[in-house]
């Protein structure tokens, strides 16, 4: 019954959105204009009610907010956001959302019979594993299989498939691989006129389209805008691309994403920081 209600209550304010009625407030970008209803606004967005209250004579007068310098797509959106909650391309609703961060199932670590040699030595868990040439500086990778016991160190990009399960599938998506760049936009955009929640929806967004559209063109795009438009110590969309290209290091052979890597030093720091978790380098053995 409350579900009802709360859809009941989410489709009263696109209609009002939709109709205008009662609206108390007009904002304007390009050719686009919002009858919109300050008692909305000013609490989900505080540069509205900045506005409103410290504005000069025209906003006043007319009752008008323009926007000049910002794109009207992503204002759209902006202002679907504060009515519904959600902006274009929806998150899917069918149950299969894979919230971040997505788990995968820990395995029943099963220990092998007890080995003579190297008993004493860490594992290392260092999956992909290959051999070098009849040798193993590392030889205990994980419970399940030891270099020259298991495979005569002739070991070529194994991985142990007991701790190492397959990940899950891909979370549950819609929408085009442009959307890796209006997620950045939204970003932007929810900083600048500080939008309750639009920073952490669009982080969502954004982590769930880098997942499937990491190898298209759209995500060097977006990581230029990302890294173009967030001072260095907001880490929301910078960690986010850093994550993806540590994940799939093969991006650093593109031509753009090497651009990317010789323009901003934080971009090639993040992925050395991502690296050096992954492989926890820099630990004592």
């Amino acid at each position: 019954m409350a579900d009802v209600s709360q859809k009941q209550l989410l489709a009263s304010f696109k209609g009002l959105l939709k109709s205008g009625a009662y609206s108390d407030l007009t904002v304007t970008c390009g050719d686009d204009s919002y009858k919109v209803h300050r008692v909305i606004v000013c609490e989900r967005a505080d540069f509205f009610a900045r506005a409103i209250k410290f504005g000069g004579q025209k906003e006043a007068e007319n009752r008008t907010i323009d926007l000049p310098e910002d794109d009207p797509d992503v204002i759209k959106l902006l202002i679907q956001y504060l009515y519904e909650g959600e902006y274009e391309p929806l998150l899917p609703t069918d149950g299969s959302e894979g919230s971040l961060p997505r788990k995968v199932a820990q395995p029943k670590i099963i220990p092998p019979p007890s080995t003579s040699g190297y008993g004493q030595a860490p594992m290392t868990y260092d999956f992909p594993h290959s051999c070098e040439y009849g040798y193993c500086n590392y030889p205990r990778l994980c419970p399940h299989h030891i270099c020259g016991t298991n495979c005569r160190y002739t070991c070529n990009m194994f991985t142990c498939q007991i701790c190492s399960p397959p990940q899950l599938p891909l979370p549950a998506l819609n929408g085009t691989s442009f959307q890796l760049v209006t997620h950045a936009k939204v970003y932007e955009m929810a900083d600048k006129y500080d939008v309750v929640g639009l920073k952490a929806l669009a982080v969502e967004k954004l982590s769930r389209a880098c997942e499937h559209f990491w190898d298209h063109d759209d995500f060097a795009v977006a990581a230029n805008y990302a890294f173009s438009t967030t001072m260095e110590n907001d880490r929301g969309l910078r960690d986010l691309v850093s994550t993806t290209i540590s994940k799939h290091i093969e991006l650093v052979e593109k031509p753009e994403i090497k651009v990317l890597l010789s323009q901003f030093n934080g971009l090639a720091l993040g992925i050395l920081e991502e690296k050096i978790k992954e492989h926890g380098w820099g630990k004592k053995k």
